[in-house]
């Protein structure tokens, strides 16, 4: 796998800086003026697209409706200007971030799945995890969301453990493996229902909070919806020598076009959650005026890797409590899946492209940024000379211009992993008439947290997908 180097022309990257350049980079900055749990919403688009209204009747001509007029009478969470409010305890970006960790949210959103090993045409694998919480059989069988009985964990256990592989890690609560028979069943059922495929955010899966809280809103009676976990990431294995990155993007198109050769008449919209957004993003942008996914969704989406290069690195706050944790799971993520990265698939180029060694890893373990990892791994392994080169190619703001759907982006402006919308990225934005672009002033990363617990972007995402797929002519 070689490097792609954009033209300078084409690249709408930042401009990296070398060191850090802020006070906030060199000392823990208190900025108290920005304290809040009251956010505002703020829409940057171009205004200009019009989407056609399915009519109900044939004989009426169609009318039309402008992209943000959509969003306005659909999803009036989401309107200019709009406002909400969060847990007022968190009141920063980071608070919000950190509390999203807590373990104890996903008492809240009980999601029951089904998972598929789905094998990539290079060997590699990726498990999919089905909703099952609406399935009519499984309700029956284990009494989901039956308030007079509970749950049969006995039974889904035992069910569980006669369909679990060899040797592979044990799964999440509520999720197991399909039976022969299940699986046959999804992918020969001649299936309408239109279905939303879910990226998930890195090292993440279909176990995280925001992705069980948005799946928490989604209307079961109207859409399937499956999580895609990438090779590696939700204890699935990886049996080769390849780990993901923001160029995945083969990964997410082999997945869309099985799913849509299994059921051609079916729509496919998508949601892509922090980097998992990224490899969304890149894929949307590859595809084109070919793209067969109806309208996509992308949460936290690091657009300029530079920019959140530099946040993670550089920030005195991002670097010591985001940017550790997230090379921890990611140097965790080689080592338990040491034995298929380190046959080297290419002994002739070995000593160019193979990274996945007992000595890379072994020095891996005391980095404490993600860009250390990039440098020893994902750079070299993509064929970049460093983490800076592939963050500035990489980059899904550098695909946005030729995205050709309906794509709604929300962003945080306090989010201490992406950081503040870039000039660049307003720019790209602004010229894209496809991109409706959400910027609120709070939210952290990923977390939008309520005083119930809840994340206050699920429902209105969960309301954009019903209301484009009610009202919106295919």
């Amino acid at each position: 796998m070689s490097a792609t180097l954009l033209p300078k022309d084409k690249n709408l990257s930042s401009i990296p800086v070398q060191e850090p350049t802020k006070l906030s980079d060199k000392y823990p900055v208190l900025k108290p003026w920005k304290w809040s749990y009251t956010g505002t919403v703020n829409q940057i688009n171009a205004n200009s697209l019009d989407l056609t209204l399915a009519s109900k009747d044939s004989n009426c001509p169609s009318s039309t409706i402008k992209y943000h007029e959509f969003i306005d009478q659909y999803v009036p969470e989401f309107k200019n200007n709009a406002h909400f409010s969060l847990k007022p305890a968190l009141f920063t970006g980071m608070l919000q971030t950190l509390a999203l960790a807590n373990p104890g949210l996903n008492k809240y959103f009980k999601v029951y799945y089904g998972r598929e090993l789905f094998t990539y045409k290079d060997g590699g694998v990726c498990s999919i995890d089905y909703v099952m919480s609406n399935d009519e059989q499984w309700i029956k069988k284990y009494n989901i969301g039956n308030k007079t009985a509970p749950f049969d964990k006995e039974a889904f256990d035992k069910d569980a453990q006669e369909t679990h592989p060899k040797d592979w890690p044990r799964l999440h609560p509520r999720t197991r493996y399909f039976t022969e028979a299940e699986l046959t069943d999804i992918k020969t059922n001649k299936i309408t229902k239109p279905l939303i495929l879910i990226s998930h955010g890195l090292c993440g899966g279909s176990h995280e909070t925001i992705i069980r809280a948005a799946i928490d809103k989604i209307d079961l009676n109207l859409f399937d919806v499956a999580v895609i976990n990438s090779r590696g990431c939700a204890r699935t294995k990886i049996v080769t020598e390849k780990l993901f990155s923001a160029y995945s993007t083969d990964d997410l198109r082999e997945v869309v076009n099985t799913k849509l050769k299994e059921n051609p008449d079916r729509s496919i919209y998508m949601i892509g959650f922090s980097f998992g957004a990224t490899i969304l993003s890149n894929y949307l942008g590859e595809e084109g005026e070919k793209c067969p996914v109806r309208s996509a969704v992308t949460v936290c989406n690091p657009w300029d890797m530079i920019y959140s290069y530099e946040k993670m690195t550089f920030d005195f706050w991002a670097s010591r409590l985001c940017s550790k944790s997230i090379v921890k799971f990611l140097v965790r993520t080689v080592e338990v899946n040491m034995p298929a990265l380190e046959n080297c698939m290419d002994p002739e180029n070995a000593r160019a492209t193979h990274v996945f060694t007992k000595d890379n890893l072994k020095k891996a373990k005391q980095f404490k940024t993600t860009v250390e990892f990039d440098d020893t791994f994902t750079a070299p392994y993509m064929g970049f000379k460093n983490a800076v080169e592939y963050y500035s190619n990489a980059g899904s703001i550098n695909r946005l211009p030729n995205i050709k759907i309906p794509l709604l982006v929300i962003n945080a402006e306090d989010d201490p992993v992406v950081g503040e919308t870039s000039k660049n990225l307003k720019n790209a934005v602004l010229n894209n008439e496809n991109v409706m672009y959400i910027s609120t002033s709070l939210g952290g990363h990923l977390a939008y947290l309520t005083s119930n617990n809840d994340s206050w972007i699920t429902k209105p995402i969960a309301n954009y997908f019903k209301n484009f797929e009610e009202h919106i002519e295919k």
